[in-house]
């Protein structure tokens, strides 16, 4: 079972950290940790701040990305968006243009949890067109359940891992996740009242659960394993997230993290079961495998007030 054996170190993990002793050895305390980050919901999250564009926000995604030197990251796509917006298509190819892969979100962001099989497979299925003429040879069959809704049941979460398997597929894990999405609604209502001060506050609440939300999986992935994994960080498209982002990377980069791609950090065995859809379903969280051993911890609760610039 994936929770109770041993991660060994990937020899491309333990080569980034000796490289980094290298140049760092001396100046300051070397942690080796690797992310993979990911967006969800493409073309379209949340609402828009007065004066911000979709295309707006996704070029800022786009740039912080280069900037920071962020290998080619995943965007998880749900086609309605387009439906609703025809114009917001030029996001996707905009994404694709900076080179960034593109990978199967469903069509209307549909949670297995709440609706059959049949209906999440004919959902994910009408997704595909949407992806696979932008990918042209690329690899778009990496597959992220809407809401990380695996199947509320064994039949359910069986059957959804035999469709994905069947149409080739590899799911995208989630092992780092602050809920990035929740700064994203007040922001916009903030910039709408003009509430600058508002706004300061969203941006130290958002850094300090984005660090909390790295030590608690660290310690995670320590108490599991007795080492870092490769973790997968889930983040969304959304107006506070692109203006978040070069000081979320920097936060990251001064945390002793450096950046990998999806590909590279599901190659450790922690994800085995993400690539290998044959394998059973396993916990492909770490509060799952947490849960499993029966092991608690307790994680970081940050997140804006409810009433902020209402």
């Amino acid at each position: 079972m994936r929770m109770l054996r041993k991660s060994p170190i990937h020899p491309r993990y333990a080569i980034s950290c000796l490289l980094a002793l290298g140049f760092l050895i001396g100046s300051q305390r070397v942690e080796c940790q690797q992310i993979a980050i990911t967006f969800d919901d493409l073309p379209a999250h949340s609402v828009l701040p007065p004066g911000e564009t979709r295309m707006e926000i996704a070029g800022a995604v786009v740039d912080a990305l280069r900037d920071a030197h962020v290998p080619p990251t995943y965007g998880f796509v749900n086609g309605v968006r387009i439906e609703e917006n025809p114009g917001d298509a030029e996001v996707l190819n905009l994404w694709r243009s900076a080179g960034n892969p593109l990978g199967n979100h469903t069509w209307s962001h549909m949670n297995l949890n709440d609706h059959s099989l049949e209906d999440f497979e004919a959902d994910a299925l009408r997704n595909e067109p949407v992806i696979s003429t932008r990918m042209s040879t690329g690899d778009w069959r990496w597959f992220r359940f809407p809401n990380l809704a695996e199947g509320n049941t064994p039949e359910k979460r069986n059957g959804a891992r035999s469709f994905l398997q069947k149409r080739g597929y590899k799911v995208a894990a989630v092992t780092m996740s602050f809920g990035d999405y929740l700064w994203n609604e007040p922001y916009a209502r903030c910039v709408a009242k003009k509430d600058d001060a508002s706004i300061q506050k969203l941006e130290a609440t958002y850094l300090e659960a984005a660090a909390s939300d790295a030590d608690y999986r660290r310690q995670m992935s320590k108490t599991l394993f007795g080492h870092d994994i490769p973790y997968v960080l889930l983040m969304h498209i959304g107006a506070f997230d692109a203006r978040m982002l070069p000081r979320l990377l920097a936060l990251y980069k001064q945390k002793g993290f450096s950046f990998v791609s999806l590909e590279s950090a599901e190659s450790d065995p922690f994800y085995a079961n993400d690539l290998d859809l044959h394998l059973p379903g396993e916990p492909d969280t770490l509060e799952g495998a947490m849960a499993a051993r029966h092991l608690s911890l307790s994680g970081p609760r940050i997140a804006p007030a409810n009433d902020v610039c209402r």
